[in-house]
């Protein structure tokens, strides 16, 4: 008698294919996992640099040789100290918390790149988007260390908006 002979894989070699993809998948996402995050940052460094030539090219073409008041004047045509209108399409999107908000600086004392982390965070409020202080021209990204840990990180460098995002 013949045995019949069925085509087919057994249950043994379908699991062992299944723990061999799991494994390949747990590599392939432990490579590119911090992909996001470094897109992000080297999105967010992109976007400081090109508001601040904006800045620089708007306090170049002013009048008074000053930067704008508000940030609204690099792209609103609105600002009446320059000739060219517009120095930016549009504000940038702040690719961590996806805000185009600007915060205005307004204590007493402005920006400074040797700010502490609880100095930087009394001179603003709110989180996300940028942080502008017109009296110097510095614009930063507004990450306060208050903010959910979750969006950036739990390190006290990634929360806070210091070296790490400003590029002084």
């Amino acid at each position: 008698m013949r045995s019949k002979h069925h085509a087919g894989f057994t249950l043994v070699e379908l699991l062992i294919v299944i723990v061999i993809l799991g494994i390949l998948a747990a590599v392939v996402i432990a490579r590119f996992g911090g992909a996001t995050r470094e897109t992000r940052e080297a999105s967010l460094k992109g976007n400081l640099k090109t508001i601040r030539a904006s800045l620089e090219a708007y306090k170049a073409n002013s009048h008074s040789n000053c930067y704008p008041t508000v940030l609204d004047d690099l792209w609103d045509g609105t600002a009446l100290d320059v000739d060219s209108k517009t120095f930016l399409e549009r504000i940038p999107i702040d690719p961590f918390f996806r805000k185009k908000t600007v915060y205005q600086v307004t204590a007493a004392f402005p920006l400074d790149p040797s700010d502490s982390v609880n100095a930087r965070d009394g001179k603003i409020s709110g989180g996300g988007g940028w942080a502008f202080d017109s009296r110097v021209g510095r614009v930063c990204a507004n990450y306060h260390s208050t903010i959910d840990n979750s969006i950036i990180g739990s390190s006290p460098e990634d929360t806070s908006w210091g070296e790490r995002y400003n590029l002084w």
